[in-house]
C-alpha cells in the first residue's frame, strides 16, 4: 500500500533525538522541535515563529527564519502542505482489478483532475475499508509536483533538508492521535508543554485524513486547526513522524 513516505519523498526512517516541523500560520510560520526520551516519551522542545522579514529570496518566507535557528548545517525538518494546493478526490476502480495496478490508475486520476501530465503530479491514496461488491473505492490526495520541489529548494537555501512533505491536515490528525490527553490538552496546555505518546492507537476513524464517516471528530480538529495552536499542531505532528 502506498504512503506519504513514498509519494512525498519522506527520507528512510531512522531512530533520532530531535526532528522539527514546519507550518504555515497565515503570513508567518510555525516551527516546533520535537525531541525524544526513553522515559518521558516525545516532547516539545523548542518552538519559535518565523515572520518573513521582506529580503526573502524565495516566495515561501521562512529561509531567514530557518537560517536563525539552525542547530546544525542540513538539519532535517518536514513541511506542510497547505490545502489550497492539494486536491482530494475518490476513485473507484473494479474489485477485481489487483492493488499493484491501483497506483499508476490513482497516478492517471489525479494528472486528469489536476490537468498536469502524469509525471508532474504527486500524490497518495489509501482504500476506503468499508468498500465491498464489484468495486474497491480509493481516497486520493494529489497535487503539483512543482509546489514541492519548490519547497525543497526553499528549505535546502536556508541551510536545512527537506525531510517530507505532507498534507496539514493529516499532520495535525497524527498529532492528536498521539497528544496525551487528546484535544483536550489544546485547552488545558500551552504548545511548549505538549508530550505525545508514540504507543497510543493513531487509528482515530480508521483512516489520516482520506475521509470518512466520523464528522464529529472532523469538526472537532478543524476547529482545533482554525485555533491559534493549529500551525503548531500541525508542525508537532510533522515532526513526530520521525518516531513512527
Amino acid at each position: 500500500m502506498p504512503s506519504w513516505s513514498r509519494f512525498w519523498q519522506q527520507l528512510a526512517s531512522r531512530r533520532v533525538r530531535r526532528a522539527w516541523g514546519l507550518a504555515s500560520d497565515g503570513q508567518d510560520w510555525a516551527l516546533m522541535g520535537l525531541s525524544f526520551h526513553k522515559v518521558m516519551g516525545v516532547r516539545v522542545q523548542a518552538m519559535e515563529k518565523i515572520t518573513p522579514t521582506g529580503l526573502e529570496h524565495t516566495a515561501f518566507g521562512f529561509g531567514d527564519g530557518l537560517m536563525r535557528v539552525g542547530v546544525r548545517a542540513r538539519q532535517r525538518v518536514s513541511v506542510a502542505l497547505a490545502a489550497d494546493k492539494v486536491m482530494a478526490g475518490v476513485l473507484e476502480l473494479p474489485a477485481e482489478l489487483p492493488s499493484d495496478h491501483w497506483v499508476s490508475e490513482v497516478q492517471l486520476e489525479v494528472a486528469q483532475v489536476l490537468g498536469l501530465a502524469p509525471d508532474e503530479v504527486n500524490f497518495d491514496f489509501k482504500a476506503d475499508p468499508q468498500g465491498e461488491g464489484l468495486l474497491t473505492r480509493l481516497h486520493w490526495v494529489g497535487c503539483d509536483q512543482v509546489h514541492i520541489l519548490a519547497l525543497r529548494d526553499a528549505v535546502r537555501t536556508a541551510g536545512w533538508q527537506i525531510g517530507s512533505v505532507e498534507p496539514a491536515w493529516s499532520a495535525a490528525h497524527r498529532a492528536v492521535s498521539h497528544l496525551k490527553g487528546g484535544l483536550d490538552s489544546l485547552l488545558t496546555q500551552a504548545p511548549q508543554d505538549w508530550q505525545f505518546d508514540l504507543t497510543l492507537d493513531e487509528d482515530l476513524g480508521q483512516r489520516q485524513g482520506f475521509g470518512g464517516a466520523h464528522a464529529a471528530s472532523d469538526m472537532l480538529l478543524t476547529q482545533a486547526l482554525q485555533s491559534a495552536a493549529g500551525p503548531r499542531l500541525v508542525a508537532s505532528g510533522l515532526a513526530l513522524k520521525a518516531w513512527l
